[in-house]
């Protein structure tokens, strides 16, 4: 059997002052389509799998107001972690929640994750890549992620090394040489020149059996994590379930895993993808107008260009201008405004650490 996790558990700090605690950046329209990130990948999902195998990974906090957005799918298959333990926590409980749930072994479940922030337009190339990466989850003893052909120097994104010219093989998957750290413009230059590289998705596949294997070598005590997890579900019995999740360690799927193991594949993806990281991605997933400038909530621009002006409560309820202003984003909620360069936008979450110190109730 396929089923699909969505990831949705971040709080999205750096869209603040729209992004909160309780209405994180997965529960926002940010792309225009006038959907939600989060009910965006519950559709493309259901492409490839029925709505009772599409499964949220979220915390506690953010558990109900996922059910309220009423994504389709089964209450039930909203997870709902412990505790904060970052993406490897998050996908250890999810497997063993699977498991206990279906009450089948290892060898028969394939996982597809899948994040909650990703732009994809294209449904069609993207579901052609999620069944090409099942399909050799299915038939490799691998771990299978999905690389994006790299179209600019990105320096927010991490990338994947694969062999020298093995790309222009134009095969279905290739083996992935490393993983770099997000790099420096230069790098990233160098990166995309050399043709070996692709953008670290952060979109995984795997036989459960696998993924087992594979963390039983990379980190045993988290593989034996996830069979203590599954015996305490199958047992219903939430305090042990709880102590088992708190002792795991707070660390990502790509340092726990990924990294470590010498059995990864990347698939090419061959269509148009973005990471909604922060306010500037904006300028790619919104249309402009003929001054570059990214618009919503009907601002008045006089003199304006290549800025992002953002009226969340729009002008009925805030009236919002900018004039003269230049590669500015100015974001207008209905308690909090952020101005800043577009070139500072990795920065917003040092705002959320000095209002949270503060004491703010906005965030």
């Amino acid at each position: 059997m396929r089923v699909i996790v969505i990831m949705a558990g971040g709080f999205g700090e750096r869209f603040w002052p729209l992004s909160r605690r309780n209405k994180p950046k997965q529960l926002l329209t940010l792309t225009g389509s006038g959907q939600s990130l989060l009910a965006e990948a519950v559709e493309r999902s259901r492409a490839i799998v029925p709505l009772e195998n599409i499964f949220v990974a979220t915390g506690i906090n953010l558990q109900q107001a996922i059910r309220d957005a009423n994504l389709g799918i089964p209450n039930a298959n909203i997870i709902a972690e412990p505790s904060k333990r970052n993406t490897a926590g998050c996908l250890i409980y999810s497997s063993a929640v699977i498991l206990s749930r279906f009450k089948v072994s290892p060898e028969e479940v394939t996982m597809g994750v899948l994040t909650a922030d990703h732009r994809i337009p294209d449904t069609e190339p993207f579901v052609d890549a999620v069944k090409t990466a099942m399909e050799a989850a299915e038939n490799e003893d691998r771990l299978i992620t999905i690389g994006i052909q790299p179209i600019r120097p990105e320096t927010a994104y991490g990338y994947l090394e694969v062999e020298k010219n093995v790309v222009k093989e134009a095969a279905s998957f290739y083996k992935v040489k490393a993983f770099k750290e997000k790099p420096s413009v230069e790098v990233a230059a160098q990166y995309i020149a050399s043709g070996n590289y692709f953008w670290n998705s952060g979109m995984f596949f795997w036989r459960m059996s696998t993924f087992q294997n594979e963390f039983s070598h990379a980190n045993p005590v988290m593989a034996e994590t996830l069979e203590d997890l599954n015996d305490a579900l199958l047992s219903n019995d939430e305090k042990r379930t709880k102590s088992i999740f708190d002792a795991l360690p707070n660390i990502s799927i790509d340092y726990a895993l990924m990294e470590k193991s010498c059995h990864v594949s990347v698939v090419p993806g061959k269509f148009i993808w973005d990471d909604l990281g922060s306010w500037d991605a904006l300028q790619r997933t919104f249309p402009q107008d003929n001054n570059g400038n990214v618009v919503y909530g009907d601002p008045v621009l006089i003199d304006c260009q290549n800025s992002i002006v953002y009226n969340a409560p729009k002008q009925n309820k805030v009236a919002v201008a900018a004039i003269g202003i230049k590669d500015l984003a100015v974001i207008v909620s209905e308690d909090g405004v952020l101005i800043m360069p577009k070139d500072r936008a990795q920065d917003v979450r040092k705002a959320v650490i000095a209002l949270r110190d503060r004491g703010a109730t906005q965030l």
